[in-house]
């Protein structure tokens, strides 16, 4: 995946968080609620931003669900409002999780990254879900610091 490609599925991906409703001419899906914990190294993490992309970029509806975890590593993902879940199928995953340097603001500025730059990409993150109508259970994301 180029930089540039990078850059802007971090884009879309934040954008997709940042509250209102979508377009009215954009294609709405049928969403299924998601949670799920993320642990580094079998302990929760606070703050880390999880992330859902089509396998091989392609979709025919274009969303990007997404979520933050609480302090017990806790998230529920986003998709057109808060906590509305996620369209079904296969997705990769990424995970970001870097210190905020101005809490609180409405512009967050983030610090070092905390994981290893291959969970950023979906292509080598090594991450992937299956959003199935049936599923109950929270989903667990085990990641390694190293």
């Amino acid at each position: 995946m180029s930089l540039r490609k990078f850059c802007l599925s971090l884009v879309l991906v934040f954008a997709a968080g940042c509250g209102g409703d979508p377009p009215a001419d954009m294609p709405k899906v049928e969403l299924i609620p998601v949670t799920g914990v993320i642990q580094v190294d079998g302990k929760p993490v606070s703050g880390a931003r999880v992330a859902l992309h089509s396998p091989g970029g392609n979709s025919d509806v274009i969303v990007n669900p997404n979520g933050i975890t609480d302090a017990e590593g806790k998230f529920q993902l986003t998709t057109y409002s808060v906590h509305d879940g996620a369209p079904a199928g296969v997705w990769a995953v990424t995970v970001s999780w870097a210190d905020i340097l101005n809490p609180g603001a409405s512009e967050p500025e983030y610090g070092k990254e905390k994981l290893p730059i291959r969970y950023q990409a979906p292509t080598s993150s090594g991450l992937s879900l299956e959003v199935k109508p049936d599923a109950s259970e929270p989903v667990l994301l085990s990641l390694k610091s190293r």
